[in-house]
């Protein structure tokens, strides 16, 4: 029996034994569970703690931005107070405004047309000159008026008479003596006086040329020759100024014909009608044909 009752003791002891185990155990568990709570709560209130800053400084932010917004419109106002005032146009000032630049719209084509006008008539006016041919006038060929001296590189020059003949119209070319004068002077270039000799006297014919047809002409005017009290004149090559039969364009050429007098001939105060002979006559380059003949012009000095 009392093994019996010993056994019964030991087994109620290790029962006891097992259930404060098992008691420890579950405090152990329940400790456990508290502290992750707690570590939990702590996390939550670290969050809270974030999230009041930041709600904080938002505000903070915010306030600034405004201060320094208000700074910017009192800045800006001063500037404004302080500049001029100007009155913005009214409606009338508007309507003047829109017809003044419609009015300079619609003048201004006109006054382009204007000003192409004014250049093209100044083109015009310049084209006759650049469209001619300024040939070299001889040494001897003087300008200027009856019973004036002209000096020039050959000499000194004395224009006794002077007269201009017209037009005349040889086949289709025109011819403009322009001028027909009867010179007397001192030579004072010694390579011409050695030719000419110191005292000279000739007739100077100045003419202008031009074919006004359309076909290429060959037209020699050098070869024109001057009757005077019986007497029959040729031009002197080497004094006369540059002439040559190439008229196949229209563009017109000036030329300058000197007739070099003598003791043999009429003195000047016995000169008083002088003939011209144009002998040459137009020929057409490409057929070779005469297509004019020669004529004669009777001048009064």
């Amino acid at each position: 029996m009392y093994k019996s009752f010993v056994a019964i003791g030991i087994m109620a002891t290790i029962t006891l034994v097992g259930c404060d185990l098992n008691q420890q155990e579950n405090i152990k568990e329940v400790s456990m569970a508290e502290l992750s709570q707690q570590e939990e709560l702590k996390k939550e209130e670290i969050v809270l703690d974030k999230d009041e800053v930041s709600d904080k400084a938002e505000p903070a932010s915010s306030d600034s931005e405004g201060k320094d917004q208000n700074a910017k419109e009192k800045a800006e106002n001063a500037e404004r107070a302080s500049e001029p005032e100007t009155e913005e146009p009214g409606p009338e000032a508007e309507e003047e405004t829109k017809s003044e630049e419609e009015s300079k719209t619609e003048t201004a084509p006109e006054e382009k047309t204007e000003a192409e006008g004014a250049v093209a008539t100044e083109k015009e006016i310049e084209k006759p000159a650049d469209m001619f041919n300024h040939y070299p006038r001889g040494q001897f060929a003087v300008d200027g008026n009856p019973g004036q001296t002209v000096e020039n590189a050959t000499g000194v020059f004395t224009i006794e008479k002077a007269t201009e003949a017209g037009n005349v119209k040889v086949g289709p070319i025109n011819i403009q003596i322009k001028n027909v004068s009867l010179v007397s002077g001192e030579v004072t270039e010694a390579s011409i006086a050695g030719i000419s000799g110191d005292e000279v006297r000739f007739l100077q014919v100045d003419a202008v040329l031009q074919n006004t047809s359309d076909l290429p002409i060959r037209f020699f005017f050098a070869s024109t020759t001057i009757g005077m009290n019986g007497h029959q004149l040729t031009a002197h090559d080497m004094f006369s100024g540059r002439t040559d039969g190439d008229y196949t364009s229209t563009t017109p050429k000036n030329a300058t014909l000197v007739y070099m007098l003598n003791e043999t001939h009429s003195p000047s105060e016995q000169i008083s009608n002088v003939t011209i002979d144009i002998t040459s006559s137009p020929i057409n380059i490409e057929t070779e044909e005469s297509v004019g003949t020669g004529t004669s012009i009777n001048i009064s000095l």
